[in-house]
């Protein structure tokens, strides 16, 4: 009786190793289907911001710079990035302050000349509300965000000569919740 019972045991084993492997199996099958929803998302989301490229949803269609919505999104991915790669950003908020009977043709032009102030692809801008651009200078320090915004400043004085109001925080040294670095520039501005 003892090779029978040995036989017994190792068959015991084996249904025991067998049952423990069909778990095993399920809980592979369970994160293949997990992964693949995962990477689906993933295409998902690629395929909106690629339907996204070159309509409103990314550019503003009066001004030509991003919308509101990207460049807010823009900004928040940024800031994000800085935070868990310790960069430092300059974000400026450039606010045109007089609604006159040329308020279009001045956002137009203050659009073109804060294009070209940029380090294009570097840099980004974008029209936060109706008379509000928002500039996001990627891995640069105060000091250098300060200098663009004296650059900026001279340049609307010499070729706009159009009244504008102009904020700007630098990351980390002006603060790390960006929400409130945004509010305060608002505040400014206004």
């Amino acid at each position: 009786m003892g090779e029978k019972e040995e036989l017994l045991q190792k068959i015991k084993m084996l249904e025991d190793q067998l049952e423990y492997y069909r778990a095993r199996e399920a809980q592979m099958e369970q994160l293949i289907r997990e992964y693949n929803e995962f990477i689906r998302r993933q295409f998902d989301i690629y395929d909106q911001f690629v339907r996204d490229i070159g309509t409103s949803r990314i550019i503003d269609p009066y001004t030509r710079v991003y919308s509101a919505e990207h460049i807010s999104k823009l900004i928040s991915y940024y800031h994000q990035r800085a935070f868990e790669e310790n960069r430092e950003y300059g974000l400026i908020l450039v606010r045109l302050a007089e609604k006159d009977e040329n308020f279009d043709a001045n956002l137009l032009a203050l659009a073109k000349l804060l294009k070209n102030v940029i380090r294009v692809p570097m840099d980004s801008i974008g029209r936060l509300d109706e008379d509000t651009f928002a500039v996001l200078l990627t891995e640069v320090s105060k000091e250098n965000t300060r200098k663009v915004v004296e650059r900026m400043k001279s340049f609307i004085k010499e070729h706009l000569a159009i009244p504008v109001k102009i904020s700007f925080r630098s990351y980390p040294e002006d603060g790390s919740n960006l929400e409130d670095m945004v509010k305060q520039m608002k505040a400014e501005v206004s």
